[in-house]
C-alpha cells in the first residue's frame, strides 16, 4: 500500500523556487529536499528532472492579471486614467516576476518558454497592441502605430523595474507611472 503524499507538489515547488532563486539552478535538489521535508527521491518522482523542477519552479504566470484587466477597460471610462492603472498593474507583474524570468534567462532555457507565437511575452505583447487598436478604432486616442505604442509601453515599465531591482536611485514607481503616461498621453490624446 502506497503512502499517502503529506507535502504537495506546490509546496516542493515553492521550495524549490526559494533555493533557485538565492542559489540559482546549481542549488542542490538535495537541499531542496530538505527544505520542503520530502526525500531527494521524491522530487526526481514526482518531476523527473532538475530541468523539470527548475522550470515548474520558476514558471511565470500563463496568463498575467492584467490582461484580463484591459478587456475590462476597453472603451471604457477616462482613457488616462485608465493607462496609468494599466501600468501599475504591469509594473506589478514584472517586480514578481522578472527575477524569475532572469533566473530562467540564466540556465538558457528560455528557448522553452519561447518555441512559439503564443509565447507570454508575445501573446501580451498582441493583447496590448489590440488594446491600443480598439481604443483608436473607438476615437478615444488619436491614429498611431499600436505595436510601437505598446512596446514603448511595455519596454519602459520592464526596464524601469529591472532598473529599480538593480537598486537604481529612480523615482517611486506611481511617480514614475504618472510622468511616463502623460508623455504618451501628449502623443495619443484625441
Amino acid at each position: 500500500m502506497a503512502r499517502t503524499r503529506t507535502i504537495t507538489d506546490e509546496q516542493i515547488l515553492k521550495a524549490a523556487q526559494a533555493i533557485f532563486l538565492k542559489k540559482g539552478f546549481g542549488a542542490s535538489t538535495l537541499e531542496i529536499a530538505k527544505r520542503a521535508g520530502v526525500s531527494e527521491g521524491s522530487i526526481f518522482k514526482r518531476f523527473n528532472t532538475k530541468e523539470n523542477l527548475f522550470l515548474m519552479a520558476m514558471g511565470v504566470p500563463s496568463c498575467p492579471p492584467w490582461l484580463s484587466f484591459l478587456k475590462d477597460i476597453v472603451g471604457q471610462g477616462d482613457l488616462k486614467e485608465n493607462l496609468k492603472h494599466l501600468a501599475l498593474k504591469i509594473v506589478d507583474f514584472f517586480q514578481e516576476n522578472l527575477p524569475k524570468l532572469q533566473m530562467v534567462m540564466s540556465k538558457g532555457l528560455i528557448q522553452t518558454m519561447m518555441d512559439s507565437d503564443l509565447a507570454p511575452p508575445v501573446r501580451n505583447l498582441k493583447a496590448l497592441t489590440q488594446f491600443f487598436s480598439q481604443e483608436i478604432e473607438l476615437g478615444r486616442m488619436q491614429t498611431s502605430n499600436p505595436q510601437t505604442l505598446a512596446m514603448m509601453l511595455m519596454g519602459s515599465l520592464m526596464q524601469y523595474t529591472f532598473l529599480k531591482q538593480m537598486a537604481a536611485p529612480l523615482p517611486e514607481t506611481r511617480v514614475y507611472v504618472d510622468s511616463l503616461i502623460e508623455i504618451i498621453w501628449q502623443s495619443i490624446r484625441p
